[in-house]
């Protein structure tokens, strides 16, 4: 299993619950999307981040589709971000 460092992406700035984080690990996006403050839990674009996650931590897929995955749940769920 790969090390955290070594599943980043470019970062993306997103708000949420109307505070800003920046994201740039795969872990980052789980700790969001799997919280109290991701509005949207149901929806195409939520399910498949919430694979890409699983699937980027088993080395199936890389940090990259998962930031893809993440930018599609965020206009699924109209929040705002920074890319």
């Amino acid at each position: 299993m790969k090390t955290d460092k070594s599943r980043t992406f470019r970062p993306v700035k997103i708000t949420v619950a109307g505070r800003t984080r920046e994201l740039k690990t795969v872990l980052d996006v789980a700790k969001l999307h799997t919280g109290n403050d991701w509005p949207l839990q149901n929806g195409p674009a939520q399910s498949k981040v919430r694979l890409a996650m699983v699937e980027a931590l088993n080395d199936e897929k890389s940090p990259e589709e998962v930031r893809q995955a993440l930018l599609r749940a965020a206009r699924e769920a109209y929040l705002k971000y920074d890319a």
